[in-house]
């Protein structure tokens, strides 16, 4: 009845995972209290993954990352890229990816994507080559980057984890780089040369206005002559109350060249022309009557809603941007950056309707309007990454050696076994605090929490599955051997990797990983074979995550900024997937040999 009691959980888990209805941390979290209030683990139990070294190394790499990036030590590889791939796409293509890998190796991979994505549309301007051609090997990229060292990617370091928690050698630094290698050399050549003619390169419309669609919402008025709105301010006005209008825009009667963003003291006059967005139906009610009327010679461009004081950008949901969860009108947008939120685009989608209120999400892209000191003050913000200009915060370019340094420190001391991994790691922190490489009060909000949750929440299921507990990991490794064992160990660990592959797709690597390393483990101890090439094959698979747009975040993220649709990754990714299984299977036993275990 244990046994199924686990299935149950780990199937409802993996629904609500897929149907994303609820957030993955929370769901982990809901996992972990139904363990705790079943009884099928103890308190201590229920929350050790908060103190697992596993969990305190993520930690420690998401802010080291923020060190590199702070100094300035991943934008000097961003710009490597232009000087390295220079007009050629096959070029372009392996330079991105290759340039990606090596920062995914030693940083969070999700921080990888963000630094380097603003700069992907300068280099697809300069060198005239589409940017969602770009985008998607900058993904994937990262992804296979991580599989190249222990601290590359979290479902390395579980894996890793899930050996030592069976009494088994962990993996060291290092132990990822032959395997990680040919994996990611082949998804390097394939992209470079099938993988980016398979890419669609969707013309989108120049004209910002059109790309979202703001003429089926966004109406041109004039105050006309006689109108009792003549000569009061804005918030004297009250049009938001009378007519539910917002006004964006202003085009002065006497300098019609001139556009400006208005303030509630704003007065307007005769023959003003404005911008408008909200209740059109009302206005129109009005008609002539009205305080304003229609501008008859209204042509909806950018030049409608820009000027010498007004600029239009696309602004992405950055991965730590503390609006997450949060509507614009919560966020208080205007009054935190000076800039309106003309729009916001979802999944390739203008969300219609009252999109201020819609809680943004990572990846979401908003049209933003405002004075260009505005749009800096943006671009040069956590919360945003600007796609069409490229501008970082300020850099403290003079600690950039330091905070390389004291990088190479952790993971040498960490590939030698002079200190544990997850101590190497705090003690990275810890220098780059002392040396200011990275400011104290950002250290934790560089961490992505949700993660940390996540992983730390989904352990104890883990727990649960063992033999000292309902001893469901045996008991479908059982079954599994059943199924695949008289084909021997290659065909176990094929099936072992096809699964980890496929529930990757629909949950974050890091669940797949802590779900399927311990019965990974068990089936190698029922085969009587050390578990490492199991384990192994599992931890490529939790990365090999190219078939959807929600299997990971790097995904997501390029997803409504590359102006993808959710076929596009299958029809790019299947034959990376294929490729990188038929890979996997030949190179791991090569590496890892299926050696029996020792007594």
């Amino acid at each position: 009845m244990e046994h199924y009691f686990i299935l149950g959980l780990i199937f409802l888990a993996l629904v609500l995972f897929a149907l994303e209805a609820v957030r993955s941390d929370i769901v982990a979290l809901g996992v972990a209290l139904l363990l705790l209030l079943t009884g099928t683990v103890s308190i201590s139990e229920g929350f050790s993954g908060f103190s697992n070294p596993a969990v305190i190394t993520v930690i420690a790499m998401f802010i080291l990352s923020s060190g590199l990036i702070r100094t300035g030590v991943a934008d000097y590889l961003a710009s490597a890229i232009i000087r390295m791939g220079g007009k050629h796409p096959m070029l372009l293509t392996a330079a991105v990816m290759g340039t990606v890998g090596v920062m995914s190796s030693f940083m969070n991979t999700i921080g990888a994507v963000a630094i380097l994505l603003p700069a992907m549309f300068v280099i697809a301007q300069r060198s005239e080559y589409p940017a969602a051609k770009l985008l998607m090997p900058l993904s994937f990229g990262s992804l296979l980057g991580g599989l190249t060292t222990l601290i590359g990617t979290p479902p390395n370091l579980l894996c890793s984890m899930a050996l030592e928690d069976a009494g088994f050698r962990g993996f060291r630094m290092f132990d990822f780089l032959p395997t990680g290698l040919a994996v990611m050399a082949t998804g390097v050549l394939y992209m470079a040369l099938v993988g980016r003619f398979l890419i669609p390169d969707r013309k989108e419309p120049k004209s910002l206005t059109r790309r979202f669609h703001l003429q089926d919402y966004l109406t041109e008025v004039v105050v006309p002559k006689g109108s009792p709105l003549a000569g009061k301010s804005l918030l004297e006005s009250e049009l938001p109350k009378s007519l539910g209008l917002s006004v964006l825009c202003v085009r002065p009667k006497d300098d019609p060249g001139t556009a400006f963003v208005p303030a509630p003291s704003t007065v307007l006059q005769t023959g003003d022309r404005l911008i408008v967005e909200g209740d059109i139906e009302e206005l129109l009610k009005s008609k002539d009557r009205g305080p304003l009327k229609f501008h008859a010679e209204a042509k909806f461009d950018d030049e409608a809603l820009t000027g010498k004081n007004v600029q239009l950008a696309e602004a992405a949901v950055a991965p730590n941007s503390s609006l997450l969860g949060q509507s614009i009108n919560q966020g208080h947008l205007r009054r935190r950056y000076n800039v309106l939120a003309l729009a916001l685009r979802r999944r390739g989608r203008t969300l219609g309707g009252r999109f201020t209120s819609a809680p943004l999400e990572l990846g979401d892209v908003l049209l933003v309007q405002g004075s260009p000191a505005a749009i800096g003050e943006v671009a040069r913000s956590p919360d945003f990454l600007i796609t069409n200009r490229l501008e970082h915060a300020a850099r403290e370019l003079k600690k950039a050696p330091l905070a390389l340094a004291i990088m190479a420190a952790a993971v040498m001391a960490a590939a030698t076994g002079l200190l544990h991994i997850s101590v190497a790691g705090m003690l990275g922190v810890l220098l780059m605090a002392a040396t200011r490489c990275v400011q104290v009060q950002d250290m934790y909000h560089d961490v992505e929490w949700r993660v940390i949750f996540l992983i730390a929440c989904m352990m104890p299921l883990g727990i649960a599955m063992n033999d000292q507990h309902t001893g469901t990991a045996r008991w479908m490794a059982e079954h599994i051997l059943n199924w695949t064992g008289d084909y021997g160990p290659l065909a176990v660990m094929a099936s072992l990797f096809l699964f980890t592959t496929l529930i990757t797709e629909v949950m974050s690597n890091a669940a797949a990983a802590v779900l399927v390393a311990p019965i990974g483990v068990a089936v190698a101890v029922s085969m009587g074979l050390e578990p490492h090439p199991f384990v192994m094959a599992i931890a490529i698979g939790a990365s090999t995550t190219f078939l959807t747009p929600i299997g990971h975040q790097a995904n997501v993220l390029i997803y409504g900024v590359g102006n993808y649709r959710f076929v596009d990754f299958p029809r790019v990714g299947l034959l990376l997937n294929v490729l990188i299984f038929i890979v996997t299977m030949i190179v791991v036993p090569i590496v890892w040999p299926f050696t029996p275990l020792q007594p």
